[in-house]
């Protein structure tokens, strides 16, 4: 048989399990992927009851008697139902859930993803202003872990990486990724 036929199979299964969810399909069959925060914003009247799928960036975790309430900074969600990381944001939004979410594990910057049914407008203030935020009462959140900042994989040294070429690093200066991280005294000793 030949090769190239498993050749491009093998390429193809990665490419297609890229973009998949990671919800539950049977808990993706209702929801109306169309509608974004700026349609909630504009007429939500039209779309009261209605299951949503919408995700971005924690401002602002609350708990409160019976219920915990998330401030959102909405983004636009990637194939893979991830939250873009972008400047560009299409408003905000409250999650409402009957579970006790803690503040210190849903932080402020923090992304996730939300299933959820729209249930209304609360009207609240940014600053000085009012804000009509849409209510989504969250049926499943996905909590997407922690963005954080990687050292440089290459320094230069001198002259132009030729000291990291002649003189091996111990091999705690290197992570199990293979990236390497700054050792305790600084780079230069």
């Amino acid at each position: 048989m030949p090769i190239a036929p498993w050749l491009a199979l093998g390429l193809l299964v990665p490419i297609i399990s890229g973009c998949a969810s990671t919800f539950p399909e049977e808990a993706l069959r209702s929801v109306n992927r169309a509608v974004s925060v700026v349609e909630l914003r504009g007429d939500l009247k039209a779309y009261l009851g209605q299951r949503v799928i919408l995700g971005g960036e924690i401002l602002d975790t609350r708990p409160r008697v019976g219920e915990t309430e998330i401030e959102v900074l909405a983004r636009r969600l990637r194939g893979d139902d991830t939250p873009e990381r972008s400047d560009q944001s299409e408003g905000r939004l409250l999650l409402k859930t009957a579970l006790f979410l803690d503040p210190a594990v849903y932080a402020p910057g923090r992304r996730l993803t939300v299933i959820g049914m729209v249930t209304g407008e609360e009207e609240r203030k940014i600053g000085e202003l009012p804000y009509r935020y849409p209510v989504i009462s969250a049926e499943r959140i996905q909590l997407w872990p922690r963005d954080y900042a990687e050292p440089p994989a290459f320094y230069p040294g001198y002259p132009w990486g030729l000291y990291e070429r002649l003189y091996p690093l111990p091999p705690w200066y290197y992570r199990p990724s293979g990236i390497r991280s700054v050792p305790p005294w600084g780079y230069w000793w």
